[in-house]
């Protein structure tokens, strides 16, 4: 796989080691003013502290990714057993033993029965280590020109496509997870959707403590309850140390229905309040044929989204691929206005095919920190070089 620090690599490839494949999608879509040697910050500069150290003693920079690599992975799978995750890493079983125990005496991991564990200490490294292991030049240029393109404070790049690797959704999640373990504060109210990203961020949250209330951001659908806004809000407490409170209504009742419900459920009005309090906002983006089967919309409503063109959806509200909103749906919850009121807003979403889907729903303003991967960062930048030479060839025609 590209950039995979567990290659072992010549002195002279070390430098690239983190090189992503989206560095020519750069070049195509660029602004007039964006340089690849323009300066990234502290990003920028830990690489440039990487290089010197490679050139210096190489073999450590070697060894420090293998390790760095072995506790990502071990995240991801534990608790797992060193044959396994020796072919999961493609490393020898001496190697990896050889890691083992040598983290182990760092206090990073523990081995029981079971497998081998990240300690508490080791949940905590994967965010400081990440800063520099994560941070490659090209996938930084990536990032800073999508933040532009898509309008987002920021975003996240995790390599791969998660559409065609669990594993790469495990490890977005555990990204959106390491980045929201530094958003969280006492007396907080943070609110999150469902899906199966945020399954998979709620899995790998560092335990912490932490004195805030999670509750779902709308109602629930049908889809399997591991994947429901109220369990992953659950979970989420659980991990923090802090409450929860569910919301016992499904999406896509009347106005009408929902009043009723205020009325005869005094629960409902106390969560909604929360819900429209919230600090922190945690959401998915889906596509939007999916969706509407997931959220039972009528047959005659999916076949006029999907004649007009509907890429997206969140938060109820489906659009196309420029951002116009083709449908909105009644619940409960955090609607798409509320989004520039809320703090922190994190978005994790990828996959090759969510691509149009997180293009149409940013234009259409849901924006914060995108947490996504390559598959869907090489779909938006294609959509937006076909875009850019469509507009080319119509001002050719008009100009004959």
């Amino acid at each position: 796989m590209y950039g995979n620090p567990t290659q072992r690599k010549s002195p002279g490839e070390r430098k690239r080691l983190f090189r992503g494949p989206l560095h020519d999608k750069i070049k195509e879509n660029a602004h007039p003013k964006w340089d690849k040697k323009r300066p990234l910050g502290w990003k920028r500069r830990k690489m440039r502290d990487l290089s010197l150290l490679s050139d210096l003693v190489p073999e450590l920079i070697e060894q420090a990714a293998e390790r760095y690599a072995l506790l990502r992975q071990v995240a991801l799978s534990q608790p797992v057993g060193r044959r396994l995750l020796a072919v999961q890493m493609n490393l020898t079983e001496r190697v990896v033993r050889g890691h083992v125990e040598s983290l182990e005496k760092t206090g990073l991991l523990k081995i029981r029965p079971i497998g081998i564990c990240l300690t508490e200490k080791g949940e905590k490294m994967l965010a400081p280590l990440s800063e520099y292991f994560m941070a490659s030049p090209s996938l930084a240029e990536c990032e800073h020109r999508l933040a532009e393109l898509l309008h987002m404070e920021k975003v996240i790049l995790v390599r791969g496509d998660s559409c065609r690797s669990e594993t790469v959704k495990n490890r977005m999640g555990q990204e959106a997870a390491l980045m929201l373990s530094r958003l969280l504060k006492d007396g907080e109210i943070m609110a999150v959707s469902g899906g199966t990203t945020l399954a998979a961020l709620a899995a790998a949250l560092p335990h912490t403590e932490a004195d805030i209330t999670v509750v779902p951001a709308r109602g629930g659908f049908g889809e399997r309850i591991e994947y429901q806004a109220n369990t992953i809000a659950a979970v989420l407490a659980e991990k923090t140390g802090g409450t929860y409170r569910m919301l016992h209504i499904p999406d896509g009742f009347s106005t009408q229905v929902i009043d009723i419900l205020r009325r005869e459920t005094p629960d409902l009005s106390q969560v909604e309040a929360l819900i429209h309090r919230a600090d922190i906002l945690v959401i998915g983006v889906g596509e939007s044929q999916l969706m509407a089967q997931r959220h039972q919309l009528p047959p005659s409503v999916r076949k006029t989204l999907s004649g007009q063109g509907a890429c997206g959806e969140a938060l109820g509200v489906y659009a196309d691929a420029d951002g116009h909103i083709l449908y909105r749906m009644n619940n409960v919850g955090i609607t798409l206005e509320e989004l520039k009121n809320i703090p922190h807003v994190l978005i994790a979403a990828g996959g090759s095919d969510k691509g149009d889907a997180i293009m149409g729903m940013a234009k259409a303003g849901v924006r914060g920190t995108l947490i996504t991967d390559e598959g869907a960062a090489g779909r938006i930048f294609n959509r937006l070089s076909e875009s850019s030479q469509g507009r080319k060839n119509n001002e050719h025609k008009n100009r004959h």
